[in-house]
């Protein structure tokens, strides 16, 4: 076993990561990250919660906490099914507020790919998406660490300050945060701060500031992981990034298989909405508690968790899939409900060896007397059925409106090939300040 700083240094060893032949991948998941910070800026719950970050720090970080809050509030991000872990949340904003105008696009891709890595291998080597099960979410645990090594690739720091910035980052690192319940629930608020904290770890570092570098050690990560915490996966011989999905609804991640195994059923013609008297809808026991706890009258939130309603918009309101706002006027839909009180949930322990790998549902349908059963391992956007630029585009158009102009997502998939890209990607992204492609680079800090 590696000693304590040995595995803060296994850590640090994911910034060497390469991004040739991924600029592509990077800047397509970049571009899913700004349709998600527009969309999630339209609804009621992102204008009152970026409102709140700008009055709590009108400055660069208070807009970096906003954009991360408001991005993962639209459940309509970026994910990594092993780990649970949505890093374009937790790494998008940071890039594209700190790049400089040194920087070009494939810096800040560079930057993306070094923190969601970073993030990635400590969200695994904690324990994964299993943590779900024991109150804990990855996402929020890992997004100190993800932001610091963002803003530590884009700071030009060097290895030592990189180590010292991670240290600090772990620091931070939030454990159990509750339940979260009420309309706005402070789920995102939270998120937004982790990563803001993250951020302030690497100007920290830069400014000459040193954490403990003996904090990661098995005993810290058994002390947040318990059982499930793996140290090994801190050097994962592959790059875990390449196992991202693009979501194609806003929806937990752990509804959309069942939701497309309907979709395909009611497009194949061999079942019709009106018919469908039951559906079972059978998913490992880890989530299946999760898919049915709260009704959708109770928050915006459970409207985007709740397989039945989800079921019952595919069936009956497909384009309301896309809407990533999710108000309440549908809630009372009387013929919604009624669909929704035809499914079950139903946990089934032979789905259980594709979890984490997977989030698998086997839908069993019940229409006009006959039995109709599915099982989908993997819906649209995930590794084995990847979004190419045209798709992702398509599910811009869905989720934003026809007339909602697209070129800040062109900005994003040109960042790699466009000179001009990354100056106007900050523009779109609110930043008044955004620098000229041609401005001198400012000093770059020496070891």
């Amino acid at each position: 076993m590696a000693g304590a700083a040995g595995l803060l240094a296994q850590l640090a060893e994911a910034a060497s990561a390469r991004i040739e032949g991924r600029e592509a991948r990077l800047a397509r998941h970049l571009a899913d990250a700004v349709l998600a910070r527009t969309a999630g800026a339209r609804t009621r719950e992102g204008r009152a919660l970026a409102a709140l970050c700008e009055r709590l720090d009108p400055g660069l970080l208070g807009q970096v906490a906003a954009d991360a809050s408001v991005i993962r509030l639209t459940e309509i991000d970026d994910i990594h099914r092993p780990t649970a872990v949505t890093v374009s949340a937790l790494t998008a904003p940071v890039a594209w507020a700190l790049a400089r105008p040194h920087h070009d696009g494939a810096d800040l891709l560079r930057a993306l790919l070094v923190g969601q890595e970073l993030a990635l291998r400590l969200g695994a080597a904690l324990g994964g998406a299993r943590l779900l099960m024991r109150g804990l979410w990855p996402s929020l645990l890992v997004a100190p660490v993800g932001a610091a090594a963002t803003a530590a690739c884009l700071l030009g720091l060097p290895p030592d300050r990189l180590r010292q910035a991670l240290a600090l980052a772990l620091a931070q690192v939030p454990r159990a945060p509750g339940s979260f319940r009420g309309q706005r629930p402070g789920r995102w608020l939270l998120f937004g701060q982790a990563v803001r904290n993250g951020c302030v770890a690497a100007l920290a570092a830069a400014d000459g500031i040193d954490g403990d570098p003996d904090l990661l050690d098995a005993a810290w990560l058994q002390g947040i992981g318990g059982d499930l915490a793996r140290p090994d996966a801190l050097q994962s011989p592959e790059l875990l990034t390449e196992g991202l999905s693009i979501k194609p609804h806003p929806s937990a991640k752990q509804a959309l298989a069942a939701i497309h195994g309907l979709q395909q059923l009611l497009a194949s013609g061999v079942v019709q909405a009106d018919q469908i008297e039951a559906i079972e809808v059978h998913v490992p026991p880890a989530y299946a508690a999760m898919l049915d706890r709260d009704p959708p009258s109770t928050s915006r939130l459970a409207r985007l968790v709740n397989v039945r309603w989800q079921l019952a918009l595919a069936a009956l309101q497909p384009d309301a899939l896309d809407d990533v706002a999710r108000e309440d006027e549908r809630a009372g839909d009387d013929r919604l409900q009624a669909f929704a009180a035809r499914v079950r949930v139903l946990p089934d322990a032979g789905l259980d060896a594709l979890y984490p790998a997977a989030f698998p549902a086997r839908l069993v349908v019940q229409a006009a007397g006959q039995s109709h059963e599915r099982r989908v391992t993997d819906s649209p956007g995930d590794p084995a059925q990847a979004f190419d630029d045209a798709q992702l585009l398509d599910k811009a158009r869905r989720v934003l409106g026809p007339q909602t102009p697209l070129a800040p997502l062109q900005h994003a998939l040109r960042l790699a090939v466009d000179p001009g890209a990354l100056h106007a990607l900050r523009g779109d992204m609110g930043y008044a300040d955004s620098f000229a492609p041609t401005s001198p680079a400012p000093p770059r800090p020496t070891p």
